[in-house]
């Protein structure tokens, strides 16, 4: 076990939540990051690619790092925006 995941389990018995907060987080920035190598992939700026998806600029900083609630709306604008196929899954 790494350091990181003794000290969590260390907190945990304390914080109960603590370990559901984590895996809330890590799979924002999973989102954040395919939101990031999508947009470079494409070549473009943050002002670019929230003109081409019709959102403002500070909307797809707040995507890219993790922060805000997106919709799949939103996801639905980024996948037209890039000329891909939205799909979402159960795994």
């Amino acid at each position: 076990m790494t350091e990181t995941e003794n000290l969590i389990n260390d907190l945990s018995k304390t914080h109960p939540n603590l370990k559901d907060k984590i895996a809330h987080y890590d799979e924002q920035l999973s989102y954040a990051f395919a939101i990031i190598d999508l947009r470079k992939e494409l070549g473009l700026t943050q002002q670019q690619f929230a003109d081409r998806i019709g959102v403002p600029q500070p909307t797809i900083a707040r995507w890219e790092t993790g922060h805000g609630n997106i919709t799949i709306k939103n996801l639905q604008k980024i996948a037209d925006g890039a000329h891909k196929q939205l799909v979402i899954g159960f795994k």
